[in-house]
């Protein structure tokens, strides 16, 4: 029985006192967290093939 307890305990915790985020600020935050990880990717793209260059300009390899 007090397993029983234990998992309606947890639903009714789950269900009535966890405050969820509203649809609009779940999009915004998606939207932020997509534009940074684009951004983050390009940048570190970029970063990349600038030390290649450079790095074969450094050693005059082809």
């Amino acid at each position: 029985m007090k397993k029983r307890n234990f998992f309606l305990e947890i639903y009714d915790e789950f269900v009535y006192c966890i405050t969820w985020p509203r649809w609009v600020d779940l999009q915004v935050t998606t939207i932020v967290v997509s534009f940074f990880s684009i951004f983050l990717s390009l940048f570190l793209y970029g970063v990349d093939v600038f030390f290649i260059f450079f790095i074969k300009k450094l050693f005059s390899l082809k």
